[in-house]
């Protein structure tokens, strides 16, 4: 069980960095991104995903920390 919440753990850590990196990309240089003309919409997309996956985070945490 525990290489279970050890490998969900690194997933969801991951998917919060990946979506970072986008909405970093976003900020620095909007004009770059051809396919997503309404940059803040884009930006709250990707907000919304690393907003999910630390919370899904956290409910793994809480879940196995008893």
């Amino acid at each position: 069980m525990n290489d279970i919440k050890e490998k969900m753990e690194d997933y969801l850590i991951g998917q919060i960095s990946k979506h970072q990196i986008n909405a970093q990309v976003f900020l620095k240089n909007p004009v770059g991104v051809a396919e997503h003309p309404d940059v803040a919409t884009t930006l709250e997309e990707e907000l919304g995903k690393i907003a999910e996956y630390q919370d899904k985070l956290i409910a793994l945490k809480d879940l196995t920390s008893g």
